[in-house]
């Protein structure tokens, strides 16, 4: 299993390699703008280890313009998955199961929508699924768009500096963890999902 997960991740090390960040921003942009989330649902992990390889200095850029970069990129892919729910509409609510859609991811994170509000927008970050389909929710609900701009803003600036951020000081100060970032992830994932998990009940 854990050879499995090794395999999984390291794709996204690969990427990174081979694609530099120009390759990262892209694919943070189209996660929510065409669902590449649904497929590979492995932008947590490809944040952190943008941040590793940026603390062992493999982009030769600054941690303040990589943060900069890819939040732009996340916030780009959302604002055109809200134009497409804009777009849609109700009929994105008709849409049946497909290979890569199901109509449960939809109503998942309508029910998450409805619920958290504002919160969605930073909680939801952290969850591949949500993440995927909140910005299409927002604008298929006729949410304003310069308050879902404010709160997706403040959402992807939370999630990309905490994940982003932590995988540079990994990379700055255990630079040999790269070889090993797969574990590190998973202890992340761990305690995130905690932190999650406790605001969530506590807005119940």
């Amino acid at each position: 299993m854990v050879a499995f997960i090794n395999d999984f991740f390291a794709n996204a090390d690969d990427i990174i390699k081979v694609g530099g960040l120009l390759l990262v921003l892209i694919m943070i942009y189209i996660e929510t703008a065409v669902f590449l989330g649904i497929v590979l649902p492995g932008g947590d992990y490809m944040l952190f280890a943008t941040g590793v390889f940026c603390g062992s200095d493999f982009f030769n850029l600054s941690l303040v313009i990589v943060l900069l970069l890819i939040i732009c990129a996340s916030v780009s892919g959302d604002t055109t998955g809200y134009f497409q729910g804009r777009w849609i509409g109700k009929k994105l609510f008709m849409k049946g199961n497909s290979r890569v859609f199901k109509h449960e991811y939809l109503i998942r994170s309508n029910q998450f929508y409805k619920k958290y509000k504002a919160w969605a927008f930073i909680l939801g970050r952290f969850i591949p699924i949500i993440r995927t389909f909140l910005p299409m929710l927002a604008g298929a609900s006729g949410i304003h768009f310069k308050r879902f701009l404010l709160y997706d803003t403040l959402g992807g600036i939370i999630w990309v500096c905490c994940i982003v951020s932590v995988g540079y000081f990994f990379g700055k100060e255990f630079p040999d963890m790269i070889n090993n970032m797969v574990y590190v992830l998973i202890a992340i994932v761990v305690l995130a999902s905690l932190v999650i998990l406790k605001l969530l009940a506590h807005k119940k």
